[in-house]
């Protein structure tokens, strides 16, 4: 991909999500984060964006688990749990489709 297109890409993404942040004052639900700072490095809370786009509940659970794995945890045994549980609730979901 070209350079400009490149720099055009981030330059946009990062005005969109600074507009995002801006729609949410600081004493919103979605600005506040309850036990651990694990979404606060995030542009967007993985709730925020599953709700957003009308995910179900093994869809989000799985957002969940992948975008907070590496920092919630710290002790990569508790990294790969996070990781297996998403794994898990995608297993879920495809004997659900299989069965219908």
């Amino acid at each position: 991909m070209d350079r400009k297109v490149i720099m055009s890409t981030n330059t946009l993404k990062k005005t969109l999500l600074k507009s995002h942040r801006a729609t949410h004052s600081d004493n919103s639900a979605f600005s506040d984060q309850v036990s651990g700072n694990h979404y606060k490095s995030l542009k967007i809370q993985p709730l925020e964006y599953c709700m957003a786009n009308n995910l179900n509940a093994c869809q989000t659970h799985v957002i969940k688990y992948v975008s907070r794995y590496d920092k919630k945890w710290k002790d990569k045994k508790d990294q790969i749990k996070d990781l297996k549980k998403a794994k898990h609730v995608i297993d879920m979901q495809i004997e659900l489709l299989e069965k219908e």
